[in-house]
């Protein structure tokens, strides 16, 4: 009984092999091309044959249709130099579908491609395209492989692709009809003219930066933006197509070698946005080690392309994992641009997993990864490039600090007394000479003594700064602010023809200074008095006009109720005439 059941497993087994080797044998079904779907990437299985050489015709091929297998469409076929990679597509147009159709596979890098399909007459016509063949040599000139196909009829055209590599590859294949496939390239070109356009913006912004101010970091960014601009160009196949169309040996090489000297410029250039050497000096000299053996590298592409590859995927993966270790250091040396740093490396390191998956086979293929791949790193040129500007700019208002230190109030970062003072001199020979309409004020914090006594004086210095971005808020960039005393603040503001307009902007700072002041506990309110003098209407000497408008303040109750007063000109006597008596 054990034995007849253990004969009748074995023949079960058998006869379901047998049936999933019949339907494993059994060719995919023709493709129809439709007018409902003008445009559609090959989904499902492919039939396909790997030649051990390169010396079969189209001809022998099509007369041995047995040897074709089906296959996933995206399947990862072990192409080598040696080896050549067939497929076979059996096409059927509906009546109703468009005419002229179109077949494409977007991988600008594939070595040669050609496309077999028979004419009217029988005979086999052959297309070609592909990143060693010059364009002139392409059925359609384009950034990758563009076919057309002839599908004069609704009966099933058989159409053969040849196609060699020299890596491993997964072949993605699109159809459309003539019109969706116009459409699709000028979308393409769109996007790749905006994403192109944007890196050249950044290079020519990084050299008027570094024309200006002479900066070695923008010179840097203007170097690496210019390197990404490259690759990103090659690896969409535009400088194949466009820059050096007649040298596909050039191109070719330079597929391989413009990442990985864009990967080792990008670990440089980290290095000099962020100070690592400050914080971490052992992984700063394996940082810059890592950089410059990337770009050494490179190098090895001159000899042998397919070891070179296998090395620089193996370079591009430890470089990018050593620029996101620099990135987690700059958050723990408590970097300003930490984040900055972050957004640029993670999706490039995210997506080269994948693609370091992918060609272990232990993710499935997903050929869009590639360009998503260059997507991320163009976009971590303006990303760096804003962080960049960001150092430059703390650093600039460091030295421009440094610079005006002398005229510049150690606490509030306004105009010191005697600089006021300068400032107010010109104002009043422009007055005196030009007749143009100014206005001098002087502010003060009546209750700064009393927060002061009662809080402290680290509180009534926050509460001076506090004062100082209220003041601000009603000054435009050129109206010259200063410190002239401990809660008093001059203000010169040109163009301001009369008290109406002068008394309006400064009902808005008092209004301001009612609003208690944000993260002081108890709440504290800023009670401004303010003493104006319209320059044109009373012209005194600088140094007058501030004693008198701080004389006006000091005669101005803290509870009054005009808190903006002016300083009017002294009544005077008229002179009389000769022989009158000036006594009543």
């Amino acid at each position: 009984m054990t034995s007849f059941l253990a004969r009748l497993c074995i023949a079960t087994l058998c006869l379901l092999g047998g049936v999933a080797a019949s339907a494993g044998a059994t060719p995919p079904a023709p493709l129809v091309l439709t007018a409902q779907a003008p445009s559609l990437e090959l989904q499902g299985e492919v039939l396909s044959w790997m030649e051990g050489g390169n010396g079969a015709s189209v001809e022998q091929v099509a007369a041995q249709p047995g040897v074709f297998l089906a296959q996933p469409a995206l399947q990862r076929h072990d192409l080598q130099s040696t080896t050549t990679l067939w497929l076979r597509l059996r096409l059927v147009r509906q009546a109703d579908a468009p005419v002229q159709w179109t077949l494409n596979i977007p991988l600008p890098f594939v070595d040669e491609v050609q496309l077999f399909q028979r004419d009217g007459s029988g005979q086999w016509q052959r297309q070609q395209a592909g990143d060693t063949l010059p364009q002139s040599d392409w059925s359609l000139r384009g950034p990758y492989p563009d076919f057309i196909l002839n599908l004069p009829d609704t009966q099933e055209h058989e159409v053969f692709l040849r196609v060699r590599n020299f890596k491993h590859l997964s072949i993605p294949i699109r159809l459309a009809s003539w019109d969706a496939r116009a459409f699709q390239r000028l979308q393409e070109f769109v996007v790749l003219g905006l994403l192109l356009g944007v890196l050249v913006v950044l290079v020519l912004l990084s050299l008027l930066r570094y024309a200006e101010h002479r900066n070695r970091s923008d010179l840097g960014a203007a170097a690496f933006s210019s390197l990404v601009l490259l690759t990103t160009a090659q690896i969409n196949g535009v400088l194949n197509m466009l820059v050096w169309p007649q040298w596909p040996g050039l191109g070719n090489y330079a597929y391989s070698v413009l990442p990985v000297l864009a990967v080792g410029a990008s670990l440089l250039f980290v290095r000099m946005l962020y100070a690592i050497s400050t914080h971490f000096s052992r992984y700063d000299r394996f940082l810059r080690g890592i950089g410059v053996l990337t770009l050494v590298s490179s190098l090895t592409y001159a000899i042998d392309r397919s070891a070179a590859d296998r090395v620089g995927a193996l370079v591009l993966l430890v470089a990018t994992t050593t620029g996101l270790i620099a990135t987690f250091l700059s958050w723990r040396g408590n970097s300003r641009v930490w984040y900055w740093l972050m957004a640029a490396y993670i999706p490039q390191y995210l997506c080269l997993l994948r693609m370091m998956f992918e060609a272990l086979g232990w993710l499935p293929i997903w050929w869009e990864m590639r360009y998503l791949m260059t997507l991320s790193v163009a976009l971590s040129v303006p990303v760096l490039v804003y962080a960049l500007s960001r150092i430059t700019r703390d650093r600039k208002e460091l030295e421009m600090r440094a610079r005006h230190l002398p005229t510049q109030d150690a606490l509030t970062g306004l105009l010191t007394r005697e600089a006021f003072v300068k400032e107010l001199e010109s104002a009043y020979d422009r007055v005196i000479d030009q007749r143009e309409a100014v206005a001098l004020v002087v502010v003060r914090v009546v209750n700064y003594e009393h927060i002061r006594k009662g809080l402290g004086d680290q509180v009534a210095e926050n509460s001076l700064l506090r004062a100082v971005v209220k003041l601000h808020r009603i000054l435009r960039d050129v109206d010259p602010a200063g410190r002239v005393g401990a809660g008093e603040f001059g203000l010169i503001l040109d163009g301001m023809m009369t008290r109406q307009a002068l008394t309006e902007r400064m009902v808005q700072l008092i209004g301001s200074g009612l609003i208690p002041l944000p993260g002081l506990h108890p709440p504290i309110t800023l009670q401004f008095h303010a003493a104006c003098l319209l320059l044109h209407e009373h012209p005194l000497a600088p140094q007058e006009a501030i004693q008198g408008l701080q004389a006006l303040l000091a005669g101005m109750s803290n509870h009054t109720r005009r808190p903006i007063r002016f300083l009017e000109a002294p009544q005077t006597m008229p002179v009389p005439l000769a022989g009158e008596s000036s006594l009543p």
